[in-house]
């Protein structure tokens, strides 16, 4: 399985660790592991020296897709399935760290 970013003909864009689902030698779906909607937003707090500068920055927010489902694996049929595509490595970065949080360590002291 892999990471990708699905566009799903809904306009909803999911990323997930996808799987293709195959039968009779066909790709009928893909099932898709811990699926994240994602969300692009432009930054909220831009100074007037940002504004000079080419560089376009966004704030990326992942929710649960299927928020209240207790299931994290779903199938979804390739007919609902606008794209697929490899999301770019900072994203890959951000998602697997959504889904995969590192544990704290025992000396490590989290304030309240």
């Amino acid at each position: 399985m892999t990471i990708k970013m699905i566009l799903l003909k809904t306009g909803e864009t999911l990323i997930a660790n996808a799987q293709e689902v195959v039968q009779e030698e066909k790709v009928r779906g893909y099932l898709l592991k811990q699926p994240q909607v994602v969300r692009a937003q432009e930054k909220t707090m831009l100074m007037e020296a940002d504004s000079k500068d080419s560089n376009y920055e966004v704030d990326v927010i992942f929710t649960p897709w299927m928020i209240l489902s207790k299931n994290k694996e779903y199938v979804v049929t390739t007919d609902i399935v606008a794209t697929i595509c490899d999301p770019l490595d900072s994203i890959t970065e951000m998602y697997n760290s959504k889904v995969n949080p590192t544990p704290l360590s025992k000396t490590e002291v989290v304030n309240d």
